[in-house]
């Protein structure tokens, strides 16, 4: 990472200050602890601050870089890749179009040439004609500006934009398309067909005189692509508000073609493409910015014209964001994930991990430090307790900051898993919502075929001409194989074609399905229907999509028929599901992530998982299905007992598709990436240390006062004089001896070499845990009447050393489940202050000898 990033991350900034406040603070402290009669060393704890200071700072200011560059990739990515989505389309397009029986037949006409009046009208009334049906494939294919019919020698013999002046052209796009032995011609450039455009995206075929592979060429078509209206639109969608990214589409040499803010970035100036790093800081117009470059993935083996998707950011304004408020996510659920999702590396796993011990270390040392001086008969103890308690606080300040810090970098972790989700969540929405734009088109566009008009409008069908019909749809459904069948119906809804062959046995059926009714019912060109999402016999008794298109006669008053093509929903909704799931960093898809499409019903449309069936319900709460069109969230959900990420978009449409038209049907992409696995959940006894609670007495004047020492086992709250303890010990392993038990679980030895023997209450406690030496610790006790006699308890964590008046201190004699007396008082809270947890001094002695010396666990020698 390259740190000069950090000055700009506001975050880290703030909690550099506040680190370098507090160690400046540990310091003093260091220093006053050598001269206290405290007995305590806090060089190694500093030592331990400051490197996980320096620790905790570059793994948040990394995450917060990686968060950012992370967006930038996905949107260059999503820029030129959505739009190689778009311009496959239309290669398929041309070459359909420039088959078309009307085109050849005006083509035809003109190179025939005009003898008289008569036959000079007639070639009006026919391009006017063709003018129309250019219109009307345009009102279908909004994508187009304009469409250009040329013979063979460049000359304009038709065209949809009449403000377009030119009337030849000497592109080499002509020859090209006459000659080349692909489907198609891509070019954007300059051209003198778009005179009045720096630069034209034109997709252009030649037309022959008929269907035979060895006709002659004619003529030469043209489409004439809106592309800064499609690039518009696509930054538009990638863009939000306060944005400071920009965002732009790079030629195969570097040159930006589109930009998301031109009166910034302009067209033509050439950009240094960043494709190998994640990032680079990049110079440009006097300013610094961090720059990403991706590739096109490509879409079916279509790679276009070898674009780039290209985004910049400012340095100073690039770490802005802030993280998710996570507002919606329950905050137990939000715990478990942040401890146990393996998405989360083990550095950062290690930190918090490392802060824990730190502090618990430190802990121990003031809590020594607070016995140390309770058990010492110097005049020094007022300050070294003073000191100790500056200590105690700066150890609760320091603490607390690396709190949030962790906290912080935790969530922007997380964040961008969530951003990512509703990102891909809305590529998903977005790339189904310009897939079936296309559907609704074609259904439109070949329901104006002139031989679908002519022979639906006969009283009765020849086989040769259902033959005919079917000849056409099979060519049709082979140039566009996103659909199972396209079939023709009559005016009473009866099949009366198929493009399949193996769908014969439709032919004469009737639906009755309302679609078709709907589209019966208009002659309105501009009209398509569609049906439900659900099982049909027309998709082998699968959920599709069918859409249709009346047939009107030739002279459009009256419908004839109409036409239905079945879209092949469960491959093609499954590809756009699993082009948006997320990939780890070797591009494979993340283990336990899936997809699916929805209704505001809750019924799955499609699905990457055979968990969840198309048909079936997606059961989550129904406020995920409410979300207004266009709109997105994410979240944590559980889903049979694991966690996952959730990223969720609502449709919104395409163009005029769902947004202008008469066409309502809402469809929600949902993101699901597995984080946490049920059945991986760790099931140990923990201590809720947010439940540590407790209000000791307050000392009054100069009564007399006994130092407790306080401590957890399990979750139950104990306290001893602090002149019985001798130290705490920590992450020490027991040595199993003859003899051990649940009780006595063995010895371990002290820096001066003694073997003391440790005991365990938790059985007596009625508390379910074993000794783990990395989790608990022991307190070092010894007994005031076997004089120079140590053992060791077992403790789940230490809590503070507070002086309590002797007034507040009950004594009683009882015993726990009728086994042996562990307790000998209890500390009652002033009159009015919230009690929390009740305060009980164990009675060491009684502990001592009922449960080692009159057992003879041991030898006194080894104690």
């Amino acid at each position: 990472m390259d740190h000069r990033l950090l000055k700009y991350m506001q975050s880290v900034q703030e909690y550099e200050k506040a680190l370098d406040t507090l160690s400046e603070k540990w310091n003093l402290l260091t220093m006053l602890g050598k001269m206290s009669n405290t007995g305590m060393d806090m060089i190694d704890t500093r030592a331990a601050f400051e490197a996980l200071t320096a620790e905790l700072l570059d793994k948040l200011g990394l995450e917060i870089l990686k968060k950012t560059t992370s967006e930038m990739e996905a949107k260059a990515q999503v820029a030129v890749d959505i739009v190689i989505r778009n311009l496959f389309e239309r290669t398929a397009d041309i070459g359909f179009l420039a088959t078309d029986d009307d085109i050849r037949l005006f083509l035809r006409q003109y190179l025939a040439g005009t003898t008289d009046d008569a036959s000079r009208q007639s070639l009006r009334d026919r391009r006017m004609a063709l003018k129309n049906r250019f219109k009307e494939y345009v009102a279908k294919y909004s994508v187009y500006s304009n469409i250009i019919l040329m013979d063979t020698r460049g000359n304009i013999v038709a065209q949809l934009d009449d403000h377009n002046p030119i009337t030849s052209s000497s592109d080499p796009l002509i020859k090209e398309s006459l000659s080349t032995s692909a489907e198609y011609v891509e070019v954007f450039r300059k051209t003198d067909l778009v005179p009045n455009a720096d630069k034209a995206l034109i997709y252009s075929y030649r037309v022959k005189s008929s269907s035979s592979d060895d006709a002659e060429n004619i003529g030469v078509l043209s489409l004439i692509f809106r592309f800064e209206d499609e690039m518009e639109g696509i930054f538009k969608n990638l863009r939000t508000e306060n944005d400071w990214m920009e965002i732009m589409l790079l030629d195969a040499e570097g040159c930006v073609i589109s930009c998301s803010d031109t009166t910034h970035i302009p067209l033509g100036i050439k950009m240094e493409k960043v494709l190998d790093n994640g990032y680079k800081i990049i110079r440009f117009a006097g300013r610094e910015y961090l720059a990403r470059t991706c590739a096109t993935k490509g879409y079916q083996g279509f790679f276009g014209l070898g674009w780039y998707g290209h985004v910049m950011i400012p340095v100073d304004h690039a770490f802005e964001k802030a993280p998710h408020a996570y507002k919606s996510i329950a905050s137990e659920i939000l715990e478990t994930v942040l401890k146990h999702s393996p998405l989360f590396s083990g550095d950062l796993k290690m930190i918090p991990k490392k802060a824990d011990q730190i502090q618990k270390e430190l802990d121990v040392t003031v809590w020594n430090g607070n016995v140390h001086i309770a058990n010492s008969k110097t005049n020094e103890n007022s300050f070294s307790k003073s000191l100790l308690n500056e200590i105690s606080n700066t150890g609760f300040q320091t603490k607390k900051v690396f709190e949030d810090s962790i906290s912080n970098l935790n969530h922007t972790v997380l964040s961008a898993y969530l951003d990512d989700a509703q990102f891909n969540a809305s590529l998903a929405i977005d790339i189904m919502d310009r897939n079936l734009y296309e559907r609704a088109n074609d259904c439109r566009w070949w329901a104006l075929t002139s031989a679908f008009k002519e022979k639906l409008s006969q009283s009765e069908l020849q086989r040769d001409d259902v033959f005919m019909l079917e000849s056409i749809l099979t060519y049709i459904n082979n140039l566009y194989t996103v659909y199972t069948n396209l079939f023709l119906y009559d005016r009473t809804g009866t099949i009366i074609a198929v493009s399949n062959s193996s769908d014969q046995r439709f032919v004469g059926s009737k639906i009755e399905d309302q679609w078709v009714r709907d589209s019966l019912k208009v002659t309105d060109t501009q009209r398509y229907s569609v049906s439900h999402f659900a099982k049909t016999p027309l998709y082998d008794n699968r959920h599709t999509y069918i859409y249709g298109a009346g047939i009107t006669d030739p002279s459009n008053e009256e419908c004839v028929g109409g036409i239905g093509i079945v879209f092949d929903s469960q491959p093609q909704f499954e590809a756009m599901l699993e082009d948006a799931l997320p990939s780890d960093k070797n591009g494979e898809m993340i283990e336990g992530s899936f997809a699916l499409f929805t209704d505001r019903d809750k019924n799955i449309i499609a699905s990457t998982s055979s968990d969840y069936r198309v048909g079936s319900r997606l059961d989550i709460d129904d406020s995920y299905f409410l979300l207004e069109n266009g709109n997105g969230s994410s979240g944590i959900v559980e889903l049979d007992g694991d966690y996952y990420i959730m990223g969720l978009h609502t449709s919104n449409g395409y163009r005029e598709y769902k947004k202008h038209d008469f066409y309502k049907n809402d469809v929600i992409a949902f993101i699901f990436v597995q984080i946490v696995r049920g059945d991986e959940l760790p099931n140990v006894c923990t201590i809720d240390k947010s439940q540590m609670v407790c209000s000791y007495p307050k000392v009054q004047g100069l009564e007399e006062t006994v130092d407790i020492s306080t401590f957890y086992i399990g979750n139950k709250f104990f306290g001893v004089e602090s002149y019985n303890i001798v130290n705490s010990l920590s992450q020490q392993n027991v040595t199993r001896i003859i003899g051990s038990d649940a009780v006595f679980l063995g010895v371990v030895g002290s820096k001066e070499g003694e073997t003391i023997g440790v005991i365990s209450l938790n059985e007596l406690l009625d508390i379910n845990s074993t000794y783990d030496p990395q989790r608990d610790e022991l307190i070092v006790l010894k007994s005031s009447q076997e004089k120079d006699t140590k053992f060791a308890i077992v403790i789940s964590h230490i809590k503070d050393s507070p002086e309590i008046p002797v007034r507040s201190i009950k004594s009683y004699s009882g015993s726990l489940a009728g086994v042996s007396p562990l307790t000998k008082a209890v500390v009652i809270p002033d009159e009015g202050t919230s009690k929390g947890e009740m305060l009980s001094i164990l009675d060491i002695d009684a502990i001592f000898r009922t449960l080692i010396k009159n057992q003879n666990k041991l030898p006194l020698k080894a104690l």
